[in-house]
């Protein structure tokens, strides 16, 4: 090796460091804001002198921020980061190996839906193997409060815009209706918010059994519905209970995956 190349070869090695030591300055800041250079130097292990060089830098560029008490934090600048990489991420690419995790757990069909105005739409699925298995497609869509993802996202509309949703379904479907359907919706709607998930039996087609949970985006917004799908004779208690179970665990992975932090009360949208 010539001096050029150790020369070189040291300062890839100095560049590398560099970045771990500031990764672990972030990661600590992430967690709290910190006091002095010397107490998150010390939280970090890194120099004190690369801490105090790392924050300034750092700061022109609006990564990090000192308090009015000389404490550091994390800048606002990483907002700005965080939309754009939101606005890149592809739901169905996030949710994909969940969805095959799931489907392969109990071998049937699992789909995941969104909510577009007033219709809920599948916008990707993984059938079951079995066959005899419920068929669905890309694009399929439904009134949002018909089946278990409808229910689902029918969560993600604040209190007024759920009290106009079923008052113009009210309309549509009579007076009688308003009185006895509507109410009942509304329970399964607060159902929902309170056990986080939905089963439905025969809504859609008459001999399908489908449970869907709640997936939510950062802000802890409902973005989707996770749901598993199966023929009505192969439903039983023990395995509707499967199915709660991993639904749930795999819509909370796909949260967290959108930056979802599980909290333990959740806000209803208002």
């Amino acid at each position: 090796m010539n001096d050029d190349e150790a020369v070189d070869s040291g300062g890839q090695r100095y560049r590398v460091e560099a970045v771990s030591r500031t990764a672990q300055l972030l990661s600590v800041l992430r967690q709290a804001p910190t006091g002095s250079i010397g107490a998150l130097a010390l939280a970090a292990e890194t120099p004190a002198t690369f801490t105090e060089t790392a924050l300034l830098t750092l700061r022109r560029h609006g990564l990090v921020r000192q308090l009015e008490d000389g404490s550091w934090a994390l800048g606002l600048a990483w907002l700005r980061l965080a939309d754009v990489k939101r606005r890149q991420i592809d739901l169905r690419e996030i949710a994909s190996p969940v969805m095959r995790r799931l489907r392969d757990d109990v071998d049937e069909t699992v789909i995941l839906a969104i909510r577009r105005g007033d219709r809920r739409v599948n916008i990707d699925y993984v059938e079951s193997t079995q066959a005899i298995r419920r068929i669905t497609q890309f694009g399929f869509e439904a009134a949002l409060h018909v089946g278990a993802s409808g229910r689902v996202l029918l969560t993600s509309l604040s209190r007024d815009e759920l009290g106009e949703y079923f008052a113009n379904l009210a309309t549509s479907m009579g007076r009688a209706a308003k009185l006895t359907d509507i109410e009942r919706y509304m329970e399964e709607v607060a159902q929902v918010r309170r056990d986080g998930y939905f089963l439905a039996r025969g809504e859609i087609t008459p001999d399908t059994v489908s449970i869907s949970a709640p997936v939510r985006d950062h802000t802890g917004f409902v973005i989707a519905a996770l749901t598993i799908s199966m023929p009505a004779d192969r439903a039983n208690p023990a395995l509707d209970r499967r199915c709660i179970e991993i639904v749930q665990s795999g819509a909370a992975d796909l949260s967290r995956s959108l930056g979802f932090v599980v909290a333990k009360d959740l806000t209803v949208p208002s």
